[in-house]
């Protein structure tokens, strides 16, 4: 099954930081203090903090370039390696990356821990270029204004 050769390839730290991402174990406050978000413990405070990722840039400014690049180091501080998903199809990636953006940590909390792994792990590959290139168009329009 592609979920478990995904989920093996996670280093253990991105396994635990993926598993506090989605409030499975106590973690959580590493990731929130990557984003400047507070933590309560409860499934609220889980929403904040991927909701936080799962976000759109804003208008051009200068905040939203700030807000941008907390989520970019955020992101890149679960740590998952770009050879995670290397034989694996793009359209099947930005499915796992899809399905992961409309659910709940509470929705992924229920799936058996290779697909939770491997759904959120595709949304965070698929958020950091996504938000990288949301950095270069709020950069490219700053400078033209």
């Amino acid at each position: 099954m592609l979920c478990s050769r995904v989920s093996t390839r996670l280093g253990d730290e991105s396994r635990e930081r993926i598993a506090a991402l989605v409030g499975v174990d106590d973690a959580e406050d590493t990731i929130a203090a990557d984003l400047d978000v507070e933590s309560d413990r409860s499934d609220r405070g889980k929403r904040v903090v991927l909701g936080k990722l799962k976000e759109a840039a804003g208008s051009v400014s200068l905040e939203t370039m700030l807000t941008e690049i907390d989520k970019l180091l955020a992101v890149r501080a679960i740590g998952i390696s770009p050879s995670v998903f290397g034989d694996i199809a793009p359209n099947i990636v930005a499915a796992w990356r899809a399905r992961a953006a409309v659910e709940s940590p509470s929705h992924l909390r229920t799936h058996p821990e290779a697909l939770r792994m491997t759904l959120v792990a595709a949304l965070l590959r698929e958020r950091e270029r996504e938000i990288t290139d949301t950095l270069v168009d709020l950069l490219i329009s700053t400078v033209h204004r």
